[in-house]
């Protein structure tokens, strides 16, 4: 990827409809309605003209839609998320596919996910509003075992299906100054929408915060904490992650990165997994950007090899 547009998509973690889920929700609330108070104040002088003086296909909501003469930056490929938000009044669509291989003991897991659908949209400056949704899984099992007569016998399993819904913001609140990164804040709710045997049947809700820091004109590093509440066989437990992404710009258009992320714990009972993956951005124009990548776990709970690929599409 780009120096300039440092990202994540990823497993991201729960909350039950009781207590402890209403608390979630009031919380989640309270600091929207912060932040949006927030960016009210600090935009309390008027940093465009006036909305009736604007031509009527760059009126959005009543909002000035902001030009997009910089270079897209993107959530995608990696797992880290910008600093970034879209600019006001903007849509920009992030979409890709991913197979992902897994080998333990004698079962053998393959699973392709897509189209791994992300929407942004820019509300006020410095705040977007997130809808993901990585789409339909088709999963593929197989388990090699010994019969009675000493012989090894296959057996294939398949299984598919949607995934959650993911509603969400970004909220950026510092530019890179001196020592200090440029700093964002992520809020994410999955809903259980998806098909009985992939959805946790919960919702569950994600915090995290997002860091950049630019090294050079063409070099940047990259990272995020993340801490949510997933559920798993109707038990809530809290899981967090961490990242670092290098990226480099190759070219005006050509772009690279390598990555190394963290999931604790991967699962309920598991342990924690370790990941590394690297890939390519190609800015094909300023505001549509192909992207390729591929990784493999360090430890035993992370998949052994995933690959995948994708497009962003901003306007």
């Amino acid at each position: 990827m780009n120096a300039d547009s440092h990202r994540t998509s990823s497993t991201k973690p729960a909350l039950a409809c009781d207590k402890s889920t209403r608390e979630w929700l009031c919380a989640i609330a309270l600091a929207l309605c912060a932040a949006t108070s927030a960016l009210g104040q600090s935009n309390s002088e008027p940093k465009h003209q006036p909305i009736d003086d604007l031509p009527e296909n760059e009126r959005w909501f009543a909002l000035h839609r902001a030009p997009i003469d910089d270079n897209l930056v993107t959530d995608r490929p990696d797992f880290t998320e910008s600093t970034e938000a879209i600019p006001v009044g903007r849509f920009q669509l992030e979409m890709g596919y991913t197979f992902t291989y897994d080998r333990e003991d004698d079962v053998r897991v393959r699973d392709h996910t897509a189209p791994e659908l992300l929407l942004r949209m820019g509300i006020v400056e410095d705040f977007e509003l997130r809808f993901a949704w990585a789409g339909y899984s088709y999963t593929e099992t197989r388990d090699t075992v010994r019969n009675d007569a000493g012989r090894r016998v296959s057996s294939e399993s398949w299984e598919q299906g949607a995934n959650d819904f993911e509603l969400g913001f970004k909220l950026k609140i510092a530019e890179q100054d001196g020592l200090r990164p440029n700093l964002a804040i992520l809020g994410a709710m999955t809903f259980p929408t998806g098909s009985s045997h992939i959805s946790s049947g919960d919702v569950e809700p994600l915090v995290g915060l997002l860091w950049a820091y630019d090294l050079s004109d063409n070099v940047a590093l990259a990272g995020q904490f993340l801490v949510g509440t997933p559920v798993e066989d109707g038990r809530r437990y809290v899981q967090s992650a961490a990242s670092l992404s290098l990226g480099v710009s190759l070219t005006e258009r050509l772009g690279t990165y390598i990555e190394y992320y963290g999931i604790y714990h991967n699962t309920r009972e598991s342990d924690c997994a370790h990941t590394v993956n690297g890939g390519f951005t190609y800015l094909i124009n300023n505001n549509l950007q192909f992207d390729i990548r591929a990784g493999f776990g360090l430890n035993e709970e992370a998949d052994d090899f995933f690959t995948g690929a994708g497009l962003s599409w901003r306007f």
